[in-house]
């Protein structure tokens, strides 16, 4: 075997002290409209890596970060390597280590196709939290993005996770209903995350890379159809703000943690959600000239 672990592709930027497990390679539905990043990145295939190739990497891992408290399983949804594999790999990471903590990403439909007893099993197993795509809370939204969820999916699967005590984290795109379609997106999204109450809910901004070359976002094509008009710098921020105020003061941090972000506000909703909005009020109010340069100075990335 080799000396030195696979690397993941893409990570939560909380997750950077993790030990990162690779589990599965590329994603397993890879058809939303707004990502097709794992092939843009050289991951074009989907494939799940033997328990013995996670095991070992695990130990070089553990041998490289003897220190680490928490760890971090991938690539976009290392629960379809299979039930048995996924724990087999929680478990032997709980035998060779001292990990405080271990999270993963997941889709809401490998999860919903799981059911309850399993996801209890995987509690059991010692896995505290998901990283779970919620992107919208709005039906429309989602099937023209092709996410393969609906807003009953995840409610009902937010319930069996909070039922055996594994933690959410929510992804919401901003920007994902366009310019037409901003208000609906973020009203269901503020629907979803009121009537769930996760723990986290972390904001990102929709980004439309590699215009023109073969490795472009799939939505491009909308783009130059006409069928999707891009929410504008200022709209992503209103969006924010818009959001911030539908929510309900939850016991959830909120959070604008990725560079791509125009306004990088965080807090805790039932404690610091004036103090956000006055923040972004704040940003609002500068001098336009201003603003634009920031959103200029910001630009996209992943």
């Amino acid at each position: 075997m080799i000396d030195h672990p696979e690397a993941l592709i893409i990570r939560p930027p909380s997750e950077w002290r993790s030990l990162l497990v690779r589990i599965t390679r590329g994603c397993n539905w890879n058809r939303c409209r707004f990502c097709g990043i794992y092939p843009a990145m050289g991951q074009p295939d989907f494939s799940r890596r033997t328990l013995d190739e996670i095991k070992h990497d695990i130990d070089l891992l553990i041998r490289l970060h003897p220190g680490a408290e928490t760890a971090f399983f991938g690539d976009a949804d290392p629960l379809a390597a299979g039930q048995d594999t996924f724990i087999g790999a929680a478990h032997y990471l709980r035998e060779v280590s001292e990990i405080q903590r271990l999270t993963c990403y997941a889709r809401a439909s490998t999860l919903h196709k799981l059911g309850p007893e399993n996801i209890r099993l995987l509690a059991e197993a010692g896995l505290n939290r998901v990283h779970l795509g919620l992107e919208s809370g709005d039906p429309e939204i989602l099937q023209f993005h092709r996410k393969g969820q609906s807003p009953e999916m995840v409610v009902t699967v937010a319930r069996w996770l909070k039922e055996v005590g594994i933690e959410i984290s929510y992804y919401v795109l901003l920007g994902l209903g366009g310019r037409d379609k901003s208000e609906q997106h973020i009203t269901g999204t503020a629907r979803i995350i009121n009537e769930t109450e996760p723990e986290f809910v972390r904001l990102r901004r929709l980004w439309l890379y590699g215009a023109g070359s073969e490795g472009e976002c799939p939505l491009m094509q909308q783009v130059r159809d006409g069928s999707f008009i891009e929410q504008t710098p200022e709209g992503t921020v209103f969006e924010v703000r818009q959001l911030l105020e539908l929510l309900e003061p939850l016991d959830t941090f909120f959070a604008c943690d990725h560079a791509n972000n125009y306004i990088n506000v965080s807090g805790l909703l039932k404690e610091d959600r004036e103090d956000m909005l006055r923040e972004i009020d704040d940003f609002l109010a500068l001098p336009e000239e201003q603003r634009q340069a920031h959103y200029t100075r910001v630009g996209s990335r992943i």
